[in-house]
């Protein structure tokens, strides 16, 4: 159990990037509340963890696996995030707001998953105040990485953005096909393989 709220912690940590933040230390009694509530899951690859258009009932912790938001646009697949081992599994805007969107979350490979509902965790956030702490740096993580990535569309070149995409997560080559990985970055498909072929040099 203990692992996972020190995974947890170094996540957000590494989110929020501020070394003076202080870490969220839950009690033994929140601890036990929220273990209470989560739901182990061991998924196969390809599984359709929120399709788009439905409501993102769950936070989800990754503990062994990966996964990536995708949304249509224009009849085309594209992928909004990327996600592996001890990370946070959302879509954000569906989740917060408890309504359909238009974005969906597709495993890509065998996972293993704790899922928490939106209900438990907005009741545990009231009972608790050290896990309502939590609830609000685990949403602040998730903001800053979306801040994150618009600033790297706004102000870094497609290399640029790709060699912070390989570094940040190592096995996306493997697991996301050209396309995926073109989408998410902005770029066609013939430009990445062209920053690939360089970067290979």
């Amino acid at each position: 159990m203990l692992n996972i709220f020190t995974a947890i912690n170094s996540y957000i940590s590494s989110m929020i990037d501020e070394k003076d933040q202080s870490p969220v230390n839950l009690s033994l009694e929140s601890m036990m509340a929220v273990f209470m509530k989560l739901q182990r899951e061991e998924l196969p690859k390809n599984t359709l963890l929120v399709k788009p258009g439905q409501v993102c009932e769950h936070i989800y912790f990754v503990e062994k696996g990966a996964a990536r938001i995708f949304y249509y646009k224009d009849e085309k697949d594209v992928t909004d995030g990327f996600r592996g081992d001890e990370t946070l599994l959302l879509s954000i805007i569906s989740f917060i707001r408890q309504k359909p969107d238009k974005r969906g979350i597709e495993l890509l490979d065998e996972c293993v998953l704790w899922k928490l509902s939106y209900k438990d965790l907005e009741e545990l956030s009231h009972n608790h105040p050290d896990i309502q702490y939590l609830y609000r740096m685990i949403m602040s993580s998730v903001l800053i990485m979306t801040q994150n990535r618009i600033d790297r569309m706004l102000f870094q070149t497609a290399e640029e953005r790709y060699d912070d995409f390989v570094k940040s997560h190592p096995r996306a080559n493997e697991l996301l096909t050209l396309g995926m990985i073109a989408s998410f970055l902005g770029i066609t498909q013939e430009t990445l393989s062209r920053i690939r072929a360089k970067s290979r040099i």
